[in-house]
């Protein structure tokens, strides 16, 4: 499959990423995946990345002790941001979890946001932990048994030059449906997904 990304052997990849860019804007994926604008980053994505760094390495110097109470309620399982990789026939998929048991039967990814943008993650169209699921079936043969959306609320406005900040809220966890006929969904999903993003490529570089 001609698709944008190749790693050094010439194996052509996709990411959970660039799904999710592609399915949000399709001038997004074109200026970051086609013609390689380096990603730039803003206040939110480096709230999203201070928060995900401090759950990861239990350093939470650059929050409040107010934040820091709120942080600690989150779920941290034994390993972090383990690789997965789905294999199609022509490509393949590749993602990181945020946090996982070691027997890969429990999986958590963390996300932040504003008021009600937690509702985003009960949508049938948000299927990362059920890629996530799919690879780690694929790979290893476990069925992954338990996967959650652990919310985390963010307070402030970087567009109004308010400092974004941990809400003094309990975190809200948000379980996903891992039975066989939404995994099924998902995997074929993806393999669409795949074939519009090779066609649009074809189309635009």
């Amino acid at each position: 499959m001609n698709l944008p990304s190749k790693d050094k052997k010439g194996g052509r990849y996709l990411s959970y990423s660039q799904i999710t860019t592609f399915k949000n804007s399709r001038e997004d994926y074109y200026n970051r995946y086609i013609l390689k604008v380096p990603f730039e980053g803003n206040e939110y994505t480096d709230f999203g990345s201070n928060v995900g760094e401090a759950l990861e390495n239990s350093n939470f110097t650059k929050f409040t002790d107010r934040e820091t109470a709120i942080l600690k309620q989150i779920t941290r399982l034994d390993v972090f941001e383990r690789r997965i990789k789905i294999e199609y026939d022509s490509f393949y998929l590749i993602g990181y979890i945020d946090t996982s048991t070691i027997d890969l039967s429990r999986i958590i990814d963390y996300k932040t946001g504003g008021l009600k943008k937690e509702f985003q993650y009960m949508e049938n169209d948000y299927n990362q932990l059920h890629v996530y699921a799919l690879g780690i079936r694929q790979e290893t043969g476990i069925h992954v048994k338990d996967a959650s959306v652990e919310f985390i609320r963010r307070g402030g406005n970087a567009y109004r030059d308010q400092k974004l900040f941990v809400k003094d809220e309990n975190p809200i966890v948000i379980p996903q449906d891992l039975s066989e006929e939404r995994l099924k969904h998902v995997y074929w999903d993806i393999l669409r997904t795949a074939k519009e993003i090779e066609k649009f490529y074809k189309e635009n570089k």
